[in-house]
């Protein structure tokens, strides 16, 4: 499936919604007079007549927010309309065999949610949603702190760019920076104007970089409450960022890559893209509560995410992703945030992060969501439409039987274990045979949803009853001789399996794969007689595949000088120590200046160490 392509797509279904964030550089678009609800051009920023949305504008969107529901089911038939595939993918989907021409190596793009937290102007912007905050504390407690180490700027960013080009720039197609915008007050006060941030080193004249303000790519409705300072309400939006591929790899400035990567690091045409994942689950059953929403760090978020994940999907335990950069398409990402209408509009008016308590987490509903709808497509394939025959929308003993004689061959076989291929084991292989780059750094791979939906790892199917799986009676030809009843319906049957009982469905999937040594085709329609369902199957399989890895990647929290010189100078500078991805997160607590200066000389002895080379992004001096 062409990546360009497939962005092409999601700008086409964008503009079913009212022309929603429509290109500004788009010849349409570019007829008439930028308003709040369009797009903004840098040039429209400078000039007089733009100004930032009034406190009663967000409140409208407050106001809509709460007319929406919590949660929507997109159609597949919806979800795939504007894919297009080239031909190998029925047979590589069916049969984990690739028989096909050499593909192209994908174009990603690397894009930046970041700010200059000591930019003056940049903080007088702030000031006053900062007075306005329902986090504003009658003593100025938070007023005081929770700007310290958040808005720091250590130039990060240009190293991060420099490893970005230095270890990924044989695949990467622009770098995008996510920014703010700011205002500026005439001496005078009788007039405002506004600009953009933009890294104080970056070329303007480079044509692979982007600096977008807020203003550019949020939505129509998202766009009344900025400016916002919370990285979780910019995440919300940045499948809005456009481009000319669907792929994205999102990243923050405090993130370096230390190894080359090859773009099936990231992302591949024949299993999607990477995702990793902590040891840590949620799995919330209840509305979350007030106690909840004081928990430490990112856990409010995660409590409530899964809890309208189990709404959607039904309820499991799901791990939160690791800290570190995150792949994503463009298209799965916008589906996924818009499942949830009322919280991700919601999520519109935090301008800093805790404001309500919950926030929809982006990067937890994006990878969970993608790894549900894969789930959901092999059983909806296989209920609705392999299995009930006539499409009558109903099962019946004949089609019922079918059914039991493929779990019957499923558990007649060796454990899935020991009969199933690992394709997890042979990515390289198959990767070769496209004709594309294996992995360099996330070579431990530990599960792909060719092999499976990631649930059916490792779960035991041997007590596996229809009856109390399926429905009461499935198994019983009498229990439908004289008239249907309502428990076959292949609509109810679906959702038993796919959200009542997930665990059934689980086991479901998994013995009836285990009818083939590799591949998806145990699940799917039949290729004559059912050509159209099995082409939108094939195209939603593709959309939603995914590879979980244990990223070569290293997390660490900066608290001073000492500790960086002992954890990072000398391991990485000294003994050449490497790792795919680095995280440096800024934990510092200290206010004094003279340990922040000599913190700073380590971190930029660090920085220029691993990066001496200015990359093609930074000004010449």
């Amino acid at each position: 499936m062409s990546d360009k392509k497939e962005a092409n797509d999601l700008e086409e279904d964008s503009t079913e919604d009212e022309n929603e964030n429509q290109n500004p550089e788009d010849p349409v678009a570019g007829q008439k007079q930028p308003l709040k609800s369009d797009p903004l051009t840098a040039a429209d920023l400078s000039e007089e007549k733009y100004e930032f949305p009034t406190f009663d504008e967000c409140e409208s969107v407050k106001d809509k927010a709460d007319t929406m529901p919590d949660i929507l089911h997109v159609p597949f038939e919806d979800a795939v309309k504007n894919v297009k595939l080239q031909g190998w993918e029925d047979e590589w989907i069916s049969k984990a065999k690739y028989i096909g021409p050499k593909l192209e190596e994908p174009r990603i793009d690397f894009v930046y949610n970041w700010v200059n937290g000591s930019q003056q102007e940049f903080v007088e912007t702030m000031r006053p949603y900062e007075l306005n905050s329902s986090l504003n504390d009658p003593e100025g407690v938070w007023l005081e702190s929770h700007s310290t180490n958040r808005y720091r700027e250590w130039d990060e960013l240009r190293y991060s760019v420099r490893s970005v080009e230095k270890y990924a720039g044989k695949f990467l197609n622009r770098v995008q920076f996510l920014v703010n915008a700011f205002k500026t007050t005439s001496e005078d006060g009788n007039t405002e104007t506004y600009g953009k941030q933009k890294p104080h080193w970056l070329n303007d004249e480079h044509e692979g970089a982007q600096v977008l303000s807020q203003e550019e790519f949020f939505g129509r409705d998202e766009r009344k409450c900025l400016p916002t300072f919370d990285s979780l309400t910019i995440e919300n939006q940045i499948f809005n960022t456009p481009s000319d591929v669907d792929r994205l790899f999102a990243l923050s400035d405090d993130m370096i890559l230390g190894k080359k990567h090859a773009a099936s690091d990231i992302y591949s045409p024949l299993f999607g893209p990477t995702m990793g994942f902590k040891d840590n689950a949620y799995n919330t059953l209840s509305p979350p509560t007030e106690k909840d929403a004081e928990r430490f760090g990112e856990k409010p978020f995660l409590i409530y995410t899964s809890w309208l994940l189990n709404r959607r999907f039904g309820a499991r335990k799901r791990k939160g992703q690791v800290h570190f950069g995150h792949s994503l398409g463009r298209s799965v990402t916008k589906e996924a945030i818009r499942s949830f209408p009322r919280p991700s509009l919601r999520s519109a008016f935090q301008r800093f992060r805790g404001e309500t308590g919950f926030q929809l987490y982006s990067w937890y509903v994006i990878f969970h969501y993608t790894i549900e709808r894969h789930r959901e497509v092999l059983l909806w394939s296989y209920i609705m439409h392999r299995s009930d025959l006539n499409s009558d929308g109903y099962l019946d003993w004949n089609e019922r039987r079918n059914i039991l004689r493929d779990i019957s061959e499923g558990m007649s076989h060796d454990t899935p274990e020991l009969y199933r291929k690992r394709l997890f084991y042979s990515v390289a292989d198959h990767l070769e045979e496209a004709g594309l780059e294996t992995p360099k750094v996330n070579t431990n791979i530990l599960w792909t949803s060719m092999d499976g939906p990631i649930t059916i790892k490792d779960l035991d199917c041997d007590a596996f009853d229809t009856e109390d799986c399926l429905a009461p009676g499935f198994s019983v030809p009498d229990s439908d001789s004289t008239s249907r009843s309502p428990v076959f319906s292949a609509a109810a049957m679906f959702d038993r399996v796919s959200r009542q009982s997930p665990r059934c469905g689980d086991c479901l999937i998994k013995l009836i794969l285990n009818r083939r040594r590799a591949g998806l085709g145990p699940m799917l329609p039949h290729p004559v007689k059912k050509p159209a369902e099995r082409e939108t199957v094939i195209k939603a399989l593709m959309r939603y595949q995914y590879t979980i890895v244990d990223p070569d990647a290293l997390f660490y929290m900066v608290t001073d000088a000492e500790q960086a010189e002992h954890i990072l100078l000398r391991p990485y500078i000294q003994h050449k120590k490497k790792a795919g991805q680095i995280c440096l997160n800024d934990d510092v607590v200290t206010t004094d200046e003279g340990e922040l200066e000599r913190l700073r000389k380590v971190m930029k002895a660090l920085f220029q160490g691993l990066l001496p080379e200015p990359s093609s992004f930074e000004r010449k001096l």
